[in-house]
């Protein structure tokens, strides 16, 4: 069993419980929701990955939209910041630690793929990693009780990113179990504010697409970039399986827009995954 203690809490997040559930209780208040949905499942959600005080305004909201659903398990899908390895990195069993409390790793499914091509338990991929450790307080402020299937994928190469992505679906579907997927991602990375939006328009218009291999070209040609690059890839093929038709982008901002200067921006955004 893996404990894994919360790395940035304190940094990216408070680190004090009362402050970090005021905190994500602001951002979810103040994040709207509509009625344009209310015909659509969400299946899941692509949420920014940065210091709450510049993306957490950004990911309140689509947890507020997820927070409609009755999953009990999320598939979180997140990139590696801090090395690379042709795979995903799965936890079979164990916790992951916030302020909060524990988010327990769902094991009946994580022990499944541990099992499976492309799939390992790499404990340096969890120990220092950010971009998963920030989505779980807003899990637990939308679903005290939640368990997590924690991907930390070491690739962006489409095809591996398919593999991993349709083998989450085929464990899910043989499951008889409904999960709900969180795709980890920032945009664009330091430049300046009008080139950010202009990069992460293009961005969206490639998400929205829902199409793996436009998303891939659009990358590599330049027009945007996204670290989550892979998990966004293998969460899309994932989600596909699991019976989404579209993807819509509900919320858009950059650190020139919430708590930066707008020389060098990050680019954030929220977005739904729809059946």
């Amino acid at each position: 069993m893996y404990i894994r203690k919360a790395a940035v809490a304190g940094s990216f997040y408070p680190g004090d419980k009362d402050k970090l559930q005021k905190t994500v209780s602001s951002y979810l208040t103040q994040a709207s929701t509509s009625d344009e949905f209310n015909n659509s499942r969400v299946i899941g959600i692509i949420s920014p990955h940065a210091g709450y005080i510049y993306s957490g305004s950004v990911a309140a909201y689509g947890y507020n939209y997820l927070a409609k659903e009755d999953f009990q398990s999320y598939v979180v899908l997140a990139p590696s910041h801090r090395g690379r390895f042709n795979g995903a990195s799965i936890i079979p069993k164990g916790f992951y630690k916030t302020p909060l409390g524990d988010v327990e790793v769902d094991s009946d499914l994580c022990e499944r793929l541990e099992k499976r091509e492309r799939f390992a338990f790499i404990k340096e991929a969890h120990d220092m990693e950010h971009s998963l450790e920030v989505q779980l307080p807003f899990l637990q402020a939308i679903k005290p009780n939640a368990k997590i299937v924690p991907v930390v994928i070491g690739t962006a190469d489409i095809k591996i990113c398919r593999i991993i992505g349709e083998t989450i679906a085929e464990e899910i579907n043989s499951s008889g179990i409904d999960y709900g997927i969180i795709i980890s991602t920032d945009l664009s990375h330091y430049h300046s504010y009008s080139e950010a939006v202009k990069k992460d328009k293009e961005f969206i218009n490639a998400i929205e697409s829902f199409d793996e291999r436009r998303i891939k070209e659009d990358i590599l040609s330049g027009k945007c970039e996204a670290c989550g690059e892979g998990p966004v890839v293998a969460g899309i093929s994932l989600s596909k399986k699991l019976g989404a038709k579209k993807l819509k982008v509900i919320k858009y901002a950059n650190s020139g827009d919430t708590a930066g200067p707008k020389d060098q921006v990050v680019g954030y955004l929220s977005a739904l995954i729809l059946d």
